[in-house]
């Protein structure tokens, strides 16, 4: 379909089509973006929630791994794989937390192709470290209980 065809007026300043082939203008398309972009009430509730888990995660999960690592009594087996638990999550924390509410916020991506597959990628390295690391931390307690 050519745009040139559809506009109205000279297709050089025609940059926004609409369904039915009119030109937007700046000002039109801007407002029908704050409209469907601007958060609602029960939307600013999840953004604060959302806040809160990340600044409580973020420094929990440093604390984690600073008390660890500047502890030698604390560099046990069990404690070495929280720490990587605590790493695992920060990355989430840190990479994932904010573009998933920007996305559930705007319902649309901002951020470009790589970063989608990037944010994806930690999502799925996330899964896959907690489901290998916690039997095997479960299988390490009961050997130390036992022994």
């Amino acid at each position: 379909m050519n745009s040139s065809i559809l506009c109205s007026y000279n297709s050089n300043s025609c940059h926004f089509i609409d369904g039915s082939g009119r030109c937007l203008s700046n000002d039109k398309v801007l407002d029908l973006v704050l409209k469907y972009v601007k958060p609602t009430y029960y939307e600013w509730v999840f953004i604060v929630i959302y806040v809160i888990v990340f600044i409580v995660g973020t420094i929990g999960n440093i604390l984690v791994i600073i008390v660890i690592q500047r502890n030698r009594s604390m560099r046990t087996v069990t404690n070495m794989f929280i720490m990587n638990l605590a790493a695992a999550d920060l990355l989430v924390l840190l990479f994932c937390l904010p573009a998933t509410v920007v996305q559930d916020v705007t319902k649309t991506w901002f951020f470009g192709l790589f970063l989608c597959k990037f944010v994806n990628y930690i999502q799925v390295c996330d899964c896959f470290t907690l489901s290998f690391i916690i039997p095997e931390l479960e299988t390490q307690n009961k050997k130390q209980c036992y022994s």
